[in-house]
C-alpha cells in the first residue's frame, strides 16, 4: 500500500500534487510519504506483536534520510546501522541506544569506542578478529561490549546473486560449523558479554522457505549453546523481505505470513528476537 495516487489525472503524494512540490522545491526533489512509511511500520509491528517483545530495527541502510528515520524513531523503532555515521543519524532523529544494532563487516576501532560510549544493544560481530578488536576497544573503556555473532547458516537464498549473504561461499558471517568453537573463543574475551546470535541470508527474498531453513538452524546452535553453558538472549533473525517493483510481479510474502512463520519455528526458544526490515518499510 502506499499514498501516491493519480488526483484529476496529476500524481499526487497524499493528495498533495507532485508538480506542486517541484515548484516550490525545484527539482531533482525525492518526495516520501510519511503515512506510507508510517503504515508499513505498523503492519510490521503487528505481523510480530505476538513474539512478545521484539526489537523491529530499521535498516538504516535501505533509507537514510533523517526526516525518514525521525518518522520511523516515533513509530518506536529501533536501527539497524553499519557505521558510525548511520549511528549518530539514528540517535539525532531519537532512537534511543538500547534499540540499536551495529552490524556491518568494515567496523573500526574508533567506531566501535564511540558507539560503545554512547550505548547500544548489541555489536553485531563477523568474525573472531573483530571480537577481538571489540575486546581491547572495551578493556581500555574501561566498559563491557554486548555482542550477537553473525552466523552463515549456509542457506541458499533464492534472490539475486548479488544479494545473498548466507551461503557457504559468502563474506559474510561465521560458518555454521564453526559456531560452537567461535562462541567458545569469544566467551573468552574480557571487556564482551555474549548475549546474541544473528543470521542474514539475504535481500529481496519472495519465498519464506530459506528463511525457515535460516530460522531452524539458528533454532539448533542455540541449544547447542546452552548445553555449553552459553545463555543466547537475543536472537537476531535479520531482514530481507522482498517487494514488488513492476507491474504484474508475484506479491511476496505479507509481513503476517512472516510473522507466523517466526511463531512456529521459535516456539520453545524462550528469547528476545530482533529483526531488521528495510525496504520492506520504505520502498
Amino acid at each position: 500500500m502506499d499514498h501516491f495516487h493519480l488526483r484529476d489525472g496529476e500524481l499526487a503524494c497524499e493528495d498533495v500534487p507532485l508538480a506542486a512540490i517541484a515548484r516550490e522545491a525545484g527539482t531533482p526533489v525525492y518526495v516520501y510519504s510519511s503515512a506510507t512509511i508510517r503504515h508499513h511500520a505498523r503492519v510490521m509491528k503487528a505481523a510480530l506483536e505476538p513474539l512478545g517483545d521484539p526489537l523491529i530495527a530499521f535498516a538504516v541502510k535501505a533509507n537514510p534520510n533523517p526526516a525518514v528515520l525521525a518518522i520511523l524513531a516515533d513509530e518506536g523503532l529501533g536501527a539497524d546501522i553499519v557505521s558510525i555515521g548511520e549511528y549518530r543519524q539514528a540517535r539525532t532523529a531519537g532512537v534511543p541506544p538500547e534499540r540499536i544494532l551495529f552490524s556491518g563487516v568494515g567496523k573500526t576501532a574508533e567506531e566501535m569506542a564511540e558507539a560503545l560510549a554512547g550505548g547500544l544493544c548489541q555489536f553485531n560481530v563477523e568474525s573472531i578478529e573483530e571480537a577481538g578488536t571489540l575486546s581491547q576497544v572495551a578493556v581500555a573503556s574501561g566498559l563491557d561490549a554486548r555482542v550477537g555473532l553473525r552466523i552463515n547458516p549456509d542457506v541458499e537464498a533464492g534472490t539475486h546473486a548479488k544479494i545473498t549473504t548466507g551461503t557457504a561461499d559468502s563474506k559474510f558471517g561465521i560458518p555454521a560449523a564453526d559456531a560452537l568453537e567461535a562462541f567458545r573463543a569469544v566467551s573468552r574475551l574480557p571487556g564482551l558479554k555474549v548475549q546474541g546470535i544473528t543470521v542474514h541470508i539475504g535481500s529481496q527474498l519472495t519465498d519464506l522457505k530459506p528463511l525457515e531453513a535460516g530460522f531452524r538452524r539458528v533454532g539448533e546452535l542455540i541449544a547447542a549453546l546452552r548445553d555449553e553453558g552459553i545463555a543466547i538472549s537475543l536472537a537476531d533473525l535479520g531482514g530481507g523481505l522482498g517487494v514488488p517493483y513492476e507491474p504484474g510481479e508475484p506479491a511476496p510474502p505479507t509481513p503476517a505470513a512472516y510473522g507466523a512463520m517466526v511463531a512456529r519455528v521459535t516456539s520453545g526458544w524462550g528469547i528476545r528476537l530482533a529483526f531488521e526490515p528495510g525496504r520492506l518499510i520504505v520502498a
